[in-house]
């Protein structure tokens, strides 16, 4: 889904891929300060209009999870940068333009993530993703079995599970033979990790539907949980997480319609 750009712009967020990565921040105060647009640096700010990411696709995810609710203009300062629309040296050029306001807005599914108890009367804990949540054991195999709207679909015995969004399908979900999925697309994706039958496929759901993901077996201190390569959480034998589409999507700034088959060329060799 696309939105027009932003009527105005008053505050821009700043994220960059580590403190020490050289930008022209100089050059950038100067775009700005003629149209009274504030360039503040790093998350937590109140009032933020759009975030400029500098950086790769991690950079991408930090920058659109400390602000959901703005959209994220990304920049390629990494190495593949699936998810960035230019590189460093068209940095003033797409700045420019959005000031310009000659840019749309692109809408993408997110989910949101619950942790639930063994005993499943509260919650552990419960985070935005926005590529994919990763079940993964440490050493031994697992079972874990995948509800869809309070129906048993599968259980998977192996390395884990991953669920992802369209966004995620050009990352983990890639590695593991899941097909690419377009980002307007509204469904999200399960994927058994190196699953004991040869049976094992990715499986495409409604974008409204509610994943349930119970841990059948697994062994103490052996099954982690990763939200989109953040540090691990783990999980044990009887917990359930919950997955299902967020309220608000995931806003990124674009400048061609379809960009994503542009990229899937150049960053990716397709």
């Amino acid at each position: 889904m696309q939105s027009p750009p932003l009527k105005s712009i008053k505050r821009i967020a700043l994220i960059t891929r580590g403190d020490e990565q050289p930008y022209p921040r100089q050059e950038l105060v100067a775009l700005l300060s003629p149209h009274q647009i504030k360039l503040v640096e790093g998350p937590g700010h109140k009032d933020v209009d759009l975030v400029l990411a500098l950086g790769g696709d991690g950079t991408v995810l930090r920058a659109s999870s400390a602000y959901p609710h703005a959209p994220t203009l990304a920049v390629n300062f990494g190495r593949i940068g699936f998810l960035t629309q230019c590189d460093r040296e068209e940095l003033e050029s797409v700045v420019s333009r959005v000031l310009d306001q000659r840019y749309f807005i692109e809408e993408r599914l997110a989910m949101q993530v619950t942790h639930r108890s063994v005993a499943g009367d509260h919650s552990l804990g419960s985070w935005r993703c926005i590529n994919e949540v990763v079940f993964k054991g440490v050493i031994h195999m697992n079972e874990l079995s995948l509800s869809v709207d309070n129906h048993f679909i599968h259980t998977a015995r192996g390395d884990g599970l991953i669920v992802g969004t369209p966004t995620g399908s050009t990352a983990y979900l890639m590695s593991t033979g899941a097909p690419l999925v377009t980002p307007g697309v509204s469904c999200i994706i399960a994927n058994p990790l190196n699953e004991y039958r040869f049976s094992s496929r990715a499986i495409i759901l409604p974008g409204e539907a509610e994943l349930s993901v119970k841990v059948h077996h697994c062994r103490p201190n052996d099954l982690m949980m990763i939200i989109d390569g953040h540090p691990p959480h783990m999980i044990e034998e009887g917990d359930e997480v919950i997955i299902k589409q967020a309220e608000s999507p995931t806003l990124l700034v674009a400048f061609e319609p379809q960009y994503f088959f542009r990229n899937l060329k150049e960053r990716l060799n397709w």
